[in-house]
């Protein structure tokens, strides 16, 4: 799981900055205030993914299947998408700016918070499903 981790960092701040600088900004585009609201937010929420990502990054480590069979499918399934909330940030992100860069401000400010939805599914799986689906940490 810790490969599959880092990949998911690098690949998150990847779509970040690749979906953020690749997108062209449309000439008939023009900010209006949930545009600056989401630029405000954008710039909020990196911080606070980065001030937060021990804590959802280490839930994304040790989550690691408990049983085997069709448990241990479950089991794998919830582990990846546990360690795959840094890459959900990136991603949410990077298509904020490239919809905002469109004229699409409602669905840019929208899907900023893609992040926030996979750090606490993270949490609130890892929560639930430990001892059950999940090994616990001893």
């Amino acid at each position: 799981m810790y490969y599959y981790l880092i990949l998911c960092i690098i690949a998150g701040i990847l779509l970040f900055v690749l979906l953020g600088a690749l997108t062209k900004k449309s000439d008939e585009v023009v900010y209006n205030n949930l545009d600056r609201a989401g630029v405000i937010s954008n710039f909020a929420l990196t911080v606070g993914y980065v001030l937060i990502s021990p804590l959802y990054l280490f839930l994304g480590l040790i989550s690691c299947p408990n049983y085997e069979g069709f448990l241990g499918v479950i089991g794998w399934i919830i582990s990846f998408l546990n360690a795959s909330a840094a890459l959900f940030c990136g991603l949410g992100l990077g298509l904020s700016v490239a919809f905002r860069k469109k004229g699409k401000s409602k669905l840019s400010f929208a899907i900023q918070f893609l992040g926030v939805v996979a750090i606490l599914f993270t949490v609130i799986s890892y929560c639930v499903f430990t001892g059950n689906l999940l090994q616990t940490l001893n």
